[in-house]
């Protein structure tokens, strides 16, 4: 039996949520669960319903700098575009590997596929290599930085070498900014001269250790030695919703809405993680 001072630990469920005791005066943790997931299945479903016009297809994300020290994951990830204004509908899938050989050091290896019309019903559209070098971390620097080098061979368009600069900023204990730098040039026959840049961005409130919503933005401006102009950019921005599903299992989903006349009206998006 627990003494006066002393109360046995608190019964976990199966997303790592403990309930609260019917005499703790603060407001039940079952009942502040049951309202986030019913807040991210709303989240998802309208994401869902708001894509129903989309036109393309986006499969990269804001990822973050941080390396986890022997990290092994594999992940998922599909962006739908539905028969819209005379298009068929279309659908671009990618799957990649990822390791951390060192602490600090993050490989990964990335393929995609595309539903095209007039070809055949999946096609190959490109792989990936990719290179994370994490070289700032927050807990000694007060926010992490890392930098990723990667190579692309595409299938029917230039290939494409990547630098991307990748940061997160703590805004306090639920609040998270990140921002990415990407910097890039062709390579091959079909190549267009010039370095091709693209920010990204997230904001990142955190609803407990499982979920979290953001806000997604995705700018690409075009190369430099021929810039378009702002409209005819391709810029967009979207919401998205995070979680751990147990088991090593994650998701994001997410949507995409252009804001310029180059952007697709609209993606949607859903990547799924396994980590082992």
């Amino acid at each position: 039996m627990a003494s006066a001072g002393h109360c046995p630990p608190l019964p976990v469920d199966g997303l790592g949520v403990r309930y609260t005791r019917r005499s703790d005066p603060a407001v039940g943790i079952t009942g502040r669960a049951s309202l986030i997931r019913s807040v991210v299945l709303a989240a998802v479903v309208v994401s869902f319903l708001l894509a129903a016009t989309a036109s393309g297809q986006n499969t990269t994300g804001v990822f973050g700098p941080e390396v986890t020290p022997g990290e092994r994951s594999a992940e998922v990830r599909v962006a739908f575009a539905p028969r819209s204004d005379g298009s068929e509908a279309r659908v671009a899938s990618r799957i990649h590997y990822q390791h951390a050989v060192t602490d600090t050091l993050r490989l990964r290896a990335v393929l995609q596929g595309a539903d095209r019309p007039g070809g055949s019903d999946f096609d190959f559209d490109f792989v990936q290599f990719e290179a994370q070098w994490q070289f700032l971390e927050d807990e000694t620097h007060g926010w992490d930085s890392a930098l990723r080098l990667d190579g692309q061979i595409a299938q029917d368009r230039a290939d494409l070498t990547n630098l991307h600069w990748s940061n997160d900023v703590p805004l306090g204990e639920s609040w998270v900014l990140r921002g990415i730098l990407l910097a890039g040039f062709q390579i091959g026959d079909s190549r267009a001269s010039g370095l091709f840049l693209q920010t990204r961005a997230s904001l990142r409130y955190k609803l407990s250790p499982n979920y979290s919503l953001q806000v997604q933005v995705f700018n690409l401006y075009g190369s430099t030695a021929n810039m378009p102009a702002g409209q005819n950019q391709n810029h967009s921005v979207g919401p998205a919703v995070a979680g751990k599903l147990g088991r090593g299992w994650s998701f994001e989903a997410s949507t995409l809405f252009g804001v310029t006349r180059a952007a697709p009206d609209a993606d949607l998006r859903l990547f799924l993680t396994k980590a082992f």
